[in-house]
């Protein structure tokens, strides 16, 4: 006679410890590039120029004019024009509030650049790739496309999940504890026996 196979439940410690093991890799990967963005944001260059500028009180107001020379920014346009030839303009900033007021040129094209020139002098003060910076791209999976965006939709819900089924399983831990011989801790480690 042969053994009758019966349908087996996947239990909540079975489906968070399977869901854990799919997802570790990716949990990984998040865990150390939101790490790695976090030092940047503490310790990088955008944050001390965040902070210089704090200190700055703004030249301008909203009950007078602004004092612009409508020449000032067609000067850096032509600027830019001179170095990059003519490019597309996806936007432009006033930097009001800086040690050196400037424009910020957003340029499209193959190559996105980020310039900045500075209002009164028309030099340029800063030339940088415009967009996202790679390891914010990593983060959240956009690095490899749509399927990455995906992808970072995914571990988002895994870690929910995750979460979920390790506070149901402690839980059901704790209340087995309270039945059995581990409701005789005290102090903290009844907590996470």
């Amino acid at each position: 006679m042969q053994p009758v196979k019966r349908k087996t439940r996947l239990t909540a410690r079975q489906f968070h410890r399977w869901l854990g093991i799919g997802a570790a890799v990716l949990f990984l990967l998040v865990s150390i590039t939101g790490v790695a963005l976090q030092y940047q944001q503490i310790f990088g260059s955008e944050e001390a120029a965040k902070e210089a500028a704090a200190s700055i009180v703004s030249p301008l107001s909203l009950a007078k004019p602004t004092g612009l020379d409508p020449a000032a920014l067609d000067h850096a346009r032509a600027v830019l024009l001179a170095r990059y030839g003519n490019r597309p303009i996806a936007g432009v900033d006033w930097q009001i509030k800086a040690p050196t007021p400037a424009f910020v040129f957003h340029l499209d094209g193959a190559d996105p650049r980020k310039v900045a020139v500075g209002v009164a002098t028309a030099a340029i003060l800063s030339d940088e790739p415009d967009g996202e910076d790679w390891l914010i791209r990593l983060h959240s999976g956009e690095i490899i496309g749509d399927g990455g965006k995906f992808l970072g939709l995914l571990w988002g819900l895994g870690l929910v999940a995750m979460t979920l089924t390790g506070v149901w399983l402690y839980i059901k831990m704790y209340r087995a504890r309270q039945k059995g011989s581990a409701s005789r801790l005290t102090g903290w480690r009844r907590y996470l026996w």
